[in-house]
């Protein structure tokens, strides 16, 4: 009786294996090669679009508030809300937007101002997102609408991740929540600072409180 043969390794544990698989698929190996090439090359071009999109915005919105500069307004708005457009979600395009909103509130155009922080505020990259709710809240209080002011300043400090901002924020919520008669809520907040003697606001916080407590509450 003859012995059967053993082979060495398992069916792709030698060289000459591997060889005569990749040639029995060489068809199927070359096509995922390409979709691999493919998917790498789009990456790559979305990456270069991405930049070049963002460098372009940079160089408009400069080029749109030179414009600015030169004190023609209604120039400046109209360039600004080209940037603003075009570029909608990248940093230049942000800059424009928040640059035409304040130059709508020069003009006493509060609500339009208010309506282009609204239209970008979901694309916005997130490090403007503070200074865009607090923009908007600006133009509110110039509209003496404290109340959506207020809930704008609450907003802002809740995008912030530096805790000095915070305690700024949420105190401008409690003066605007103060005009507008909601002392109520203006107290919650002054509250909250003065708890914390870490706080930039807590000395303020402090007084203000003793103000709340020393006249009647409304609602």
């Amino acid at each position: 009786m003859t012995s059967p043969t053993i082979r060495s390794g398992s069916r792709y544990g030698s060289g000459d294996s591997l060889t005569d698989w990749l040639l029995a698929h060489r068809r199927q190996v070359s096509w995922a090669l390409l979709a691999l090439a493919v998917a790498i090359g789009g990456l790559w071009f979305y990456q270069r679009s991405r930049s070049l999109k963002q460098q372009h915005a940079e160089t408009a919105y400069f080029q749109a508030r030179q414009a600015a500069a030169s004190g023609n307004l209604p120039l400046a708005v109209s360039e600004l809300k080209k940037v603003a457009t075009r570029y909608e979600g990248t940093r230049g395009g942000t800059q424009a937007a928040m640059f035409l909103a304040q130059n709508l509130y020069e003009q006493k155009k509060h609500k339009e101002g208010i309506a282009e922080l609204k239209r970008i505020l979901s694309s916005a990259p997130k490090d403007f997102l503070a200074s865009i709710h607090t923009l908007t809240a600006n133009g509110h209080e110039e509209l003496s609408e404290f109340g959506p002011a207020a809930e704008e300043y609450k907003a802002a400090s809740t995008a912030t991740k530096f805790p000095g901002e915070k305690a700024q924020y949420l105190a401008a919520a409690a003066r605007a929540y103060t005009a507008g008669g909601k002392t109520a809520e203006a107290k919650a907040i002054w509250t909250e600072l003065a708890a914390d003697e870490t706080s930039p606001g807590a000395a303020e916080a402090k007084v203000r409180l003793g103000e709340l407590s020393a006249k009647p509450m409304s609602t």
